[in-house]
């Protein structure tokens, strides 16, 4: 538990019993007071205490005065102490004021995000890969195809992008995506306070370091399983059309009785091309098992699956934002001659990287940019040409301890040059009181492969 808030419970419970004792005692004065009340009668000017009797000197300078001098010194002694235990305090009831508004906030920032983002990226420490509903359009907004475009998990974007570069996405959306403008900067129905409070929501469900890459490692399967379809286009390509195909006969079965004859058919032809996907489903893995065994040993290969790597809705990975039509695998609609199979690093919502010779002249200068990314107005690259406005995420880059309040601090913070392996330069996160250490994405090793493949498109 934090220690600033024990301070101010304590502080808390003083102060309640202070308030308690002065109330105990003006009821019981008050009691006094109406119970002699009650026994004097006779005319007011009899009653009335500049018409009584008045005390002699005797009977003042006894037992009355020293109660009376007593009870002064007690009342300021209850003053002397309450006052400085009440200011001692502050600095507790100060920080505990800050945590229940954040935890207003989250709690806040989590209705808003159920309400506006789950139904496409689902919960924020979830996997992602959720499929939203969108249709494509071409230069001229003619129709093209109605798509699942998969959204990315959330549950690492603080680990890519600044605090300022994700309000910036909320504000603005994606062009080209479902992602929509949010914020009332981009003409959406946020404000900037409920912008804020989704973002304190996220930072509240960021994945530890130890799950994002057990993730990423996982993903590289499924990674293995997209090169083989593509280096077998054919087979995958009539995989689909079979796909196809029982989906049809399945619907046409529906209606039909399934004790009728031409009902059994359709059976007998679903199970003949059922078995046909079949066939060729298990040699694509099986190919795409020996993809995956080979990339242990070739770096160029492994930093394909990388690149490609769909965990986490494609947020570990660089094909999402550089290889147009991955989000949605553009290589699943070949019936549609508008639609052009994925060209890997071929270029998106991000540039093209068949050139990335001439934006970066040495390897080790390429990978200290994935490292941490672009920040808007910083050019980077060779001759300073490239500048990535802050949209190009950080993959191995920590996060420097702010100052800023809030339930995860380093939201605010910006990326440290360097490598990040939770040793040489680490990220504070306050994790109920706990500091912890965070690593980036991707370990350097897995960024030099990256920076290998992308180096090999142009050969």
């Amino acid at each position: 538990m934090n220690i600033t808030v024990i301070a101010a419970s304590t502080q808390r419970q003083i102060g309640y019993v202070i308030a308690g004792i002065v109330l105990i005692a003006m009821a019981v004065y008050w009691l006094f007071n109406w119970l002699e009340g009650r026994h004097e009668s006779g005319a007011e000017i009899e009653l009335a205490a500049n018409r009584k009797e008045h005390m002699s000197d005797e009977d003042m300078e006894t037992k009355r005065l020293d109660l009376s001098l007593t009870g002064g010194l007690v009342t300021l002694t209850i003053i002397a102490l309450a006052l400085p235990l009440y200011w001692l305090g502050e600095p507790g009831r100060h920080d505990g004021l800050i945590d229940f508004t954040d935890t207003q906030s989250v709690a806040q920032g989590a209705n808003l995000y159920e309400a506006n983002c789950a139904q496409c990226h689902g919960s924020p420490g979830g996997d992602g890969g959720l499929a939203a509903d969108f249709t494509l359009v071409d230069t001229q907004g003619r129709y093209v195809e109605q798509v699942d475009w998969v959204a990315p998990s959330l549950g690492a974007v603080l680990d890519r992008f600044t605090y300022s570069e994700l309000k910036y996405v909320l504000n603005y959306g994606r062009t080209n995506s479902p992602m929509p403008a949010w914020g009332g900067p981009g003409g959406g129905p946020m404000t900037d306070q409920q912008i804020d409070k989704v973002i304190a929501y996220i930072a509240s469900e960021q994945r530890s370091p130890e799950d994002i890459r057990k993730s990423v490692l996982t993903g590289l399967d499924s990674a293995a399983l997209f090169k083989a379809r593509q280096d077998n286009a054919v087979d995958y390509n009539e995989q689909l059309s079979l796909a196809d195909d029982i989906h049809d006969l399945e619907e046409e079965h529906a209606e039909l009785d399934a004790d009728s004859a031409e009902a059994k058919a359709i059976e007998v032809q679903i199970d003949a091309l059922q078995s046909e996907f079949d066939v060729i489903e298990a040699s694509l893995e099986a190919k795409a098992d020996a993809i995956r065994i080979a990339a242990d040993d070739e770096e160029i290969l492994m930093g394909e699956l990388l690149f490609n790597n769909p965990a986490a809705g494609g947020a570990y990975g660089c094909a999402r934002c550089h290889s147009a039509g991955y989000s949605y695998d553009a290589n699943a609609y070949p019936e549609n001659p508008l639609l052009e199979p994925i060209v890997n690093g071929g270029g998106g919502f991000a540039p093209s990287l068949v050139g990335v010779l001439d934006q970066f002249e040495t390897s080790t200068e390429q990978t200290s940019f994935i490292v941490t990314g672009s920040e808007n107005g910083v050019a980077y690259g060779a001759f300073g040409q490239g500048d990535g406005g802050g949209q190009m995420p950080g993959f191995g880059g920590c996060w420097a301890e702010s100052d800023a309040v809030g339930v995860v601090p380093r939201i605010q913070g910006d990326r440290i040059s360097g490598h990040c392996d939770g040793t040489n330069v680490i990220a504070l996160e306050a994790n109920e009181g706990e500091v912890v250490a965070r690593s980036g994405i991707l370990t350097i090793e897995q960024i030099e492969a990256i920076v290998a493949y992308e180096r090999s498109l142009d050969s």
